[in-house]
Order: structure tokens, then C-alpha cells, then sequence
């Protein structure tokens, strides 16, 4: 057999494997409930995230049962703000790490499989890149971006969010490069697109979906620290850390604006996190 296919029993099998990790599967529950919520927050939220509702009466109330997650300083309902923010950084997360998986699969599989000087190239910016502190990388694109776009901030993220993968991408397509499978496809005359695509991406399909799972709760970090800094989503969209850095002057008297987005953000990078290595350990049960 040359190659391998995405037929349904590998991944029945990962399916099976995954089932019995208790704290993965808990993790799928949060992610879901998370994520249901935040995609429904136009029907469960009681009011509209930039509504302002009293600025006189209702201006940075404490939680009650009016407000369960109390307003902030505009009178605007944090409950509200918190599921409609989920929307916007989980949003944001998941595509830019789909960029960054595109962009970082293609890359190194095109070193991996190439070699050579253009592999010592290649990876060499990698290594440049990488030793570039990240933070501060992505705080300069912002700053000299202006007010970023909800699609910039994605592409910003993505962009610089691939170096892992390509590395990760690279090492597999070289293990695998020179099987006896391989080697037979090139005799029976199929172009190296067809070998890459058709018989290589494919079999590493599982190590780069649980890259990707892992590096979305680190990218809903980054979004809620760019928000937090005031560089990353900009009014009027809500996000996680947007709302936390409404409250940003008065930490204490506020504390509602943190707890309740900050315990938002915990909930679902963990949950991620949990996702994530529970899909790496069904996909390489000998590790």
C-alpha cells in the first residue's frame, strides 16, 4: 500500500483512545459549553454588549442578581460583554491559528522535503524568527498598525504563530521522506506534488491538528493580553481582554471586570490545553 489515506479507522481509533482520557474529555465538555455559548450569546445574553443602560444609576455596580457579573464604568452589562467577547477571542484564535497551521505546514513540508541549501535557508529564518521575543514583535506590529481590524489581528497572530509547526512539519516529512512506500510512488512515476500531498501531508495529519489545538489557548492569551494593553481588539467589539482593561484603572474597586473574564480566559485555555493533550496522546499512544 503507498501512502496513507484518511480513511475512518486510524481515526477511530485515536476517537477510542481519547474517549478514555477523563481530563480530555472534560475538557471537550468546557470547550463546548464555552463555545455554545458564546456562538448563542445573541439569544442567552440579556442585553446588548455595548448597550448603555443608566449611566447615572447602573454606572459600575457591583454583581447583584440584576447583573450577575455586575457593569462597568459606561453602565454596560459585563455578563453580556463576557459571552459576546467569547465570540470575538475564540473567533480570533481559531483562525489565526488555522493561518499559522496553513502557512507552517507548507513551509516545512516544503524544507523537509526538498532539503538541501534551500532547507538550511529556511530554517535558518526560522531560527531568526523565533529568536525574536514574541511579545514584543507583535506589540511593535500593532503599534505601527494603528487600530487593527479584527482580520489584521488575525493575520498579525497567524502570521507570527507558525514557526512551531513548520519545525514540527519538517521533522516528520523527513522521517518519513525516504519509507519504502515513498521511495515506490517516485518509481511508478508520481510527481513530487503528488508524493507530497497525496502520500506525506496526510500521514502527518494528527501531530499538526494537536499542534493546532495546543496553540489556540496560547493565542486566546496573546489576544487578551494585546486587548489588555489596548493594542488588540478595538471598540466597539468586546473581548476578553478588552473588558478586563475596562476596569484596568481601579483593579480593586472594579474587581468584577477582571474576575469574571479572567476566570473566562482560565476556563478555556485550560480546557484547550486539556483537548490538546489528550489528542496528543491518542494520536502517539506510545508516548
Amino acid at each position: 500500500m503507498i501512502g496513507w489515506s484518511l480513511d475512518a479507522g486510524p481515526w477511530r481509533a485515536i476517537w477510542r483512545r481519547f474517549r478514555r482520557n477523563r481530563g480530555a474529555m472534560a475538557g471537550l465538555v468546557v470547550i463546548i459549553a464555552i463555545a455554545a455559548v458564546s456562538i448563542g450569546a445573541p439569544l442567552v445574553a440579556p442585553y446588548s454588549p455595548n448597550a448603555i443602560l443608566d449611566m447615572v444609576a447602573l454606572k459600575s455596580q457591583a454583581p447583584s442578581l440584576a447583573h450577575p457579573f455586575g457593569t462597568d464604568p459606561a453602565s454596560r452589562d459585563v455578563l453580556s460583554r463576557v459571552l459576546f467577547g467569547g465570540r470575538v477571542s475564540l473567533a480570533i484564535a481559531v483562525l489565526a491559528m488555522l493561518t499559522a497551521a496553513t502557512v507552517g505546514t507548507m513551509y516545512g513540508a516544503i524544507s523537509g522535503y526538498v532539503g538541501g541549501v534551500l532547507d538550511d535557508v529556511l530554517m535558518r529564518v526560522t531560527d531568526a524568527c523565533l529568536s525574536i521575543p514574541r511579545i514584543l514583535l507583535l506589540l511593535t506590529i500593532c503599534a505601527l498598525w494603528g487600530r487593527p481590524s479584527l482580520g489584521a489581528l488575525v493575520l498579525v497572530l497567524g502570521l507570527t504563530s507558525w514557526f512551531g509547526v513548520s519545525r514540527l512539519v519538517r521533522a516528520e516529512i523527513m522521517a518519513l521522506r525516504t519509507r519504502e512506500w515513498v521511495v515506490a510512488a517516485r518509481a511508478l512515476g508520481a510527481s513530487d506534488a503528488h508524493v507530497l500531498f497525496r502520500h506525506l501531508l496526510p500521514n502527518i495529519a494528527s501531530p499538526v491538528i494537536v499542534a493546532t489545538a495546543l496553540g489556540i489557548g496560547n493565542v486566546v492569551l496573546l489576544e487578551a493580553g494585546l486587548s489588555y494593553l489596548g493594542v488588540g481588539v478595538q471598540p466597539p467589539f468586546a473581548s476578553w481582554g478588552n473588558i478586563m482593561q475596562d476596569g484596568a484603572d481601579e483593579v480593586r474597586a472594579l474587581w468584577w471586570l477582571s474576575v469574571f473574564p479572567g476566570l473566562a480566559i482560565v476556563s478555556a485555555v485550560i480546557a484547550i490545553n486539556a483537548v490538546g493533550d489528550g489528542l496528543r496522546e491518542a494520536a502517539d499512544p506510545r508516548q
